[in-house]
């Protein structure tokens, strides 16, 4: 067995952790926007998990797609998925924001390698939401994410609906229903039309991204970026909300995984 195979095994075997906490009560819902395409989303699923098990919230995961031309990873998205980027300085961060995310999932024992061309997470975002219909959007969320991101998107093709039912299947979900959901014009393209909307209505930039009510302000609050965790945190136990005593509002960027 590849030593990227035991780490995601070894990942893996969390998977009963995430599905008891995503099935606690809450008294608020947190919104948390990712994309599979994106390996800084992929850095904040497990510790956005942490909110619901620390504090009496739901953590909805919601898809949004973004744009490579967008954000200015590249000039366009064409049939052969090349990265084009508009020029150095441009290319230099994309590069960053790989090498960044590298150090990161070193940090939490995820494996990681940097994708050898663009990806398109449109679909696997509609089949996301039929997860989502059984309750195992986590379980393939980060089925997805640990055998994508392990190969680099070599291994596996986030475009195969091949590929996305099979991890269904692996984690328990009934395929019956699927291709009506992913037809177009179809349930799956109006839900995640929804959610785009509801995210940009936020205030999305980018994911991962929040959205929780801020008390203080008696408003919705839409945060950018995994950093954020210590501050939504603090909210949190501000109003009351933690789960137990012994519950703290700190929490570091370099989390190193839910034993830390």
């Amino acid at each position: 067995m590849s030593e990227t195979q035991q780490a995601i095994d070894r990942i893996l075997q969390e998977m009963p952790h995430w599905r008891q906490t995503m099935a606690l009560d809450g008294q608020i819902e947190i919104k948390v926007y990712v994309d599979l395409k994106s390996p800084h989303a992929y850095l904040a699923v497990r510790p956005s998990i942490e909110l619901a098990r620390d504090f009496r919230v739901r953590v909805n995961f919601l898809p949004y797609t973004l744009s490579y031309t967008g954000l200015g990873i590249s000039t366009s998205v064409d049939a052969d998925m090349r990265r084009r980027p508009p020029d150095a300085a441009a290319d230099r961060k994309a590069r960053m924001y790989y090498t960044t995310a590298r150090q990161y999932a070193a940090l939490q024992n995820l494996p990681f390698r940097s994708p050898h061309r663009l990806l398109d997470s449109e679909l696997a975002h509609k089949v996301f939401l039929f997860a989502k219909l059984q309750g195992l959007e986590v379980s393939f969320m980060m089925n997805v994410y640990l055998q994508g991101w392990g190969s680099g998107w070599r291994e596996y093709h986030l475009e195969s609906i091949t590929q996305l039912t099979d991890t269904l299947a692996g984690v328990g979900a009934g395929t019956e229903g699927l291709e009506g959901f992913l037809a177009e014009g179809g349930p799956g393209e109006a839900e995640l039309r929804d959610c785009h909307e509801q995210a940009e209505a936020s205030g999305c930039v980018g994911v991962p991204h929040y959205v929780v009510h801020d008390a203080a302000s008696d408003r919705e609050l839409g945060l950018f970026g995994r950093e954020h965790l210590a501050l939504i945190r603090a909210k949190l136990a501000a109003e009351g909300l933690s789960r137990h005593a012994d519950v703290t509002p700190d929490f570091s960027h370099a989390w190193r995984g839910p034993d830390s």
